[in-house]
């Protein structure tokens, strides 16, 4: 198992397993089965190698918190299994589009102690704020942020979908005041291209390093450690390399997926899956990332055993410098 690096606030340093468990989901477990069905989950995942979980106060309207506070009372995990979580989220209406961002210093504040309430951890690990509001300077955010790790309450703090040059001019902002600094990142990225048209969510920060490479660039110029969401591009090359799906019959949510790019980069996991016995396309799409230059965690969602047992596989699998840039090197035009 491969570990991210993030600077906490008192001048030490969180050890994160890159491979990260996305527990979004893991408050309807618990739901339908009971705590203890959604804690063999989380006992698995850290079992296996895992120690770090993403979840948000937003995520199962707080039934994904208040399952990750059951969990760390129970198993008394703090210092030992580390968490993630966001707020800020934007309301949106009826058909889940957004209908305005939440970043009023009322909004930020009143979701960090909501979500600190539903934890009851003595410090939450890691808080970040999920959209950037880009009508607001950097100072106001910052300020607010600064205001939440004063409280002792936080280890680290950091943002999701935040542009690199706002990441930049809110670090050097809080070097000039003294306060905390962004100290990880949260992007959609995935080994499969993603076409930020069909996304239709123009407040997302995406990461196409072949194909839109300038933001992949500042990373590597900017050291920011980064976390990875819808990693597996929920699941694209994993259902067609199971053979539950073909091209032709993606489902909808995948369908989106479906271009030259991803055809060309599906080829080459069927390529390398080939030459290595035993490894599938959820290991490579996975280790394209934490493998990557970037310093990149992966995030990936299981609402049942089997969904976490086939990422976790591959957990101590790895990729060469030569071999991400391989997987890189795709011909486009041959799928056109």
């Amino acid at each position: 198992m491969q570990y991210l690096t993030v600077k906490t606030l008192d001048g030490g340093e969180l050890h994160l397993s890159k491979l990260v468990f996305g527990a979004g989901g893991i408050g309807s477990v618990a739901k339908k089965e009971g705590n203890e069905a959604a804690f063999a989950m989380i006992d698995k995942y850290r079992e296996m190698g895992g120690n770090f979980l993403d979840t948000a106060r937003f995520y199962g309207f707080g039934a994904s918190e208040q399952t990750v506070g059951d969990y760390m009372q129970a198993r008394q995990a703090e210092g030992k299994c580390y968490v993630l979580t966001k707020g800020g989220f934007p309301d949106l209406d009826d058909q889940f589009r957004m209908i305005r961002f939440r970043t009023t210093r009322e909004a930020i504040l009143g979701d960090f102690f909501t979500s600190y309430d539903r934890l009851r951890m003595k410090k939450i690990d890691i808080y970040i704020l999920h959209r950037d509001d880009k009508t607001l300077p950097v100072s106001y955010i910052m300020d607010t942020l600064d205001m939440i790790a004063k409280t002792g309450l936080v280890r680290a703090i950091g943002v999701s979908n935040w542009s690199m040059d706002r990441i930049r001019e809110a670090n050097a902002y809080a070097r000039s005041k003294g306060q905390a600094e962004i100290a990880i990142s949260e992007i959609q990225w995935s080994y499969a291209y993603t076409d930020f048209a069909r996304r239709a969510d123009a407040s997302l920060s995406i990461m196409n390093p072949i194909t839109e490479p300038a933001l992949y660039q500042q990373y590597l110029e900017t050291p920011v450690p980064v976390i990875a969401f819808t990693a597996q591009a929920s699941g694209l090359f994993s259902y067609l390399y199971s053979g539950k799906e073909t091209w032709e019959t993606l489902s909808r949510g995948r369908k989106m997926y479906d271009c030259a790019e991803n055809r060309a980069k599906y080829d080459k996991i069927l390529e390398y899956c080939a030459a290595h016995p035993g490894v599938t396309a959820t290991m490579v799409a996975n280790a394209y990332l934490t493998c990557n230059k970037v310093q990149c965690g992966v995030i990936f969602g299981a609402r049942n055993m089997d969904q976490l047992l086939d990422t976790m596989a591959g957990a101590n699998f790895d990729l060469t410098p030569e071999e991400v840039a391989w997987l890189d090197d795709i011909d486009i035009e041959k799928y056109l």
